[in-house]
């Protein structure tokens, strides 16, 4: 099966993991909910990575997204606001999809 290759922005939160296990399920439903609202008011334009680790966990944005829209997403998600995440990155990364034929 043939791949494409495709350089996107991540932004990745890195988790205060005890506060991280012992707050998760209650401010899970908000963060689902915020980054659904998020996601559809923006033209589903940002692509959430499915799997969440204890330590951390990356958002996917297209190359041409401006850096302060990623920083305002961020100090908006209830993930940040309440003091989940100790600390972020973004960076540009290539990902490799399988196309259908």
């Amino acid at each position: 099966m043939p791949k494409s290759k495709r350089k996107v922005l991540v932004l990745h939160y890195f988790f205060n993991n005890d506060d991280f296990l012992k707050k998760r399920n209650e401010i899970r439903p908000a963060h689902l909910s915020y980054l659904r609202q998020h996601s559809n008011h923006n033209g589903n334009k940002v692509e959430f990575k499915v799997a969440e680790s204890l330590d951390g966990k990356s958002f996917y944005w297209p190359l041409t997204t401006h850096h302060n829209e990623i920083m305002r997403f961020m100090q908006e998600d209830p993930y940040y606001t309440e003091g989940l995440v100790r600390d972020v990155t973004i960076y540009m990364h290539t990902i490799i999809e399988k196309c259908s034929s």
